[in-house]
């Protein structure tokens, strides 16, 4: 009967965990040289969690383009990315359950130049890319807490599990 109590409990707290997701331009199936322009977005379905949204900032000029242009390491090894040149603007929407700690790989970033997310409510981030000659998007991850109605399901179940056992 521990033994039991002890497998459930410990599903039980598995499955109420955080999960954690990532996109990854050298991985993803996005053909090189896509463009997101004010008209077309670029949206991305990650596997468990819905789409993350790309598209273009209100003031900026130009559009975005998934290429090989920028390194991560001096110049020597050359990743897919989000390229934003310099004084272009991303926008990235989570349309799934809330995202937190999200993270963004900025590749690609010389002196004088930067790039810094700034979070606009709960599920979008705006990039700006401010000098030199741009920067790109390599990676975002991120977690999710599941909803808490999950979470009660779980305990429920494993309530009338021991109840049951007991009778």
């Amino acid at each position: 009967m521990k033994a039991k109590l002890f497998t459930l409990l410990t599903t039980m707290a598995a499955t109420v965990g955080i999960q954690a997701f990532t996109i990854d331009f050298n991985g993803l199936v996005v053909p090189l040289l896509t463009t997101v322009d004010s008209t077309t977005p670029l949206v991305i379905n990650v596997a468990g969690y819905g789409d993350v949204r790309f598209e273009v900032g209100p003031a900026s000029p130009d559009v975005l383009v998934v290429d090989t242009n920028h390194s991560n390491d001096g110049g020597t090894t050359f990743q897919n990315s989000l390229e934003l040149d310099p004084a272009e603007t991303v926008l990235v929407t989570f349309l799934g359950p809330q995202a937190i700690n999200v993270d963004f790989d900025i590749i690609g970033i010389n002196a004088g130049e930067s790039a810094t997310p700034v979070p606009f409510g709960s599920s979008e981030y705006q990039l700006d890319a401010i000098g030199g000659d741009g920067v790109g998007i390599a990676a975002i991850s991120w977690n999710v807490v599941p909803e808490p109605s999950s979470g009660l399901l779980v305990v429920v179940g494993v309530s009338s599990l021991m109840l049951r056992r007991r009778r």
